[in-house]
């Protein structure tokens, strides 16, 4: 493996660590919201539903990233 392999799978490897973490906090959000709405509170899961699309549209553009840069390595 030469320099450029383990560089890419290093970045590889820390994107995907990082979109897991972004799925980890929207489930969290998710489940917050839940115990809101079962505790009659209206504005919590307005908040979390505009959090959980700021962490999915972040996810989308590491997924993004990470397809494109392994598009990179393999030329």
């Amino acid at each position: 493996m030469d320099n450029r392999q383990a560089q890419g799978t290093t970045l590889f490897t820390a994107l995907l660590v990082l979109i897991g973490i972004g799925v980890v906090v929207q489930l969290w959000l998710l489940a917050a919201s839940v115990d809101a709405l079962m505790r009659h509170q209206q504005k919590i899961p307005l908040y979390a539903a505009l959090g959980s699309a700021a962490v999915f549209v972040i996810n989308g553009l590491l997924v993004l990233y990470v397809i494109n840069f392994d598009r990179k390595i393999k030329q």
